[in-house]
């Protein structure tokens, strides 16, 4: 079964199914499979007699779904995709620090950690980023501009 996540509204979608969150509290879940790091509690879904949490990891940005029994015994977890974001800005190819600052930050929270960030911001004042921060946020260009329909040239 697919699973994915309209982060605009909150809503989980199994396959065709649509579910609302009944909570949007942002929690520690528990750590991420793939990096070891915190992952974050982004919703809260009712399934039947189980309970789905969409969580984001803090350092590679990962979205997963932990599923619980009705006693919040972990089930299991699966990979969720996002489905695109519109964005109403004029210009869709970001490459100055104008154009970044109209992104709402939880958008680029959903694909960039907070190094990530911070180095695209650096970069786009022309100052000198953390070389690290800003490779691994350039790698994530591509998936930004997938769900958010937003080029990034910085």
């Amino acid at each position: 079964m697919e699973y994915s996540y309209d982060l605009k509204g909150n809503d989980l979608y199994i396959g065709e199914n649509q579910i609302h969150a009944y909570s949007l509290e942002e929690n520690e879940i528990g750590n991420c499979t793939r990096c070891d790091s915190i992952l974050m509690s982004l919703s809260y879904h009712k399934a039947g007699e189980r309970t789905i949490v969409v969580t984001k990891c803090i350092s590679c940005g990962a979205f997963s779904a932990n599923i619980y029994d009705s006693e919040w015994n972990w089930v299991d977890e699966v990979q969720v995709s996002l489905l695109p974001v519109p964005i109403p800005i004029s210009n869709q190819r970001i490459d100055d620090w104008k154009g970044l600052e109209s992104i709402p930050m939880k958008k680029l929270e959903a694909v960039f950690s907070r190094g990530e960030i911070e180095a695209l911001f650096a970069r786009a004042r022309d100052e000198t980023p953390i070389r690290q921060y800003l490779y691994r946020a350039r790698k994530k260009y591509k998936l930004f501009e997938e769900i958010f329909d937003l080029e990034l040239a910085l």
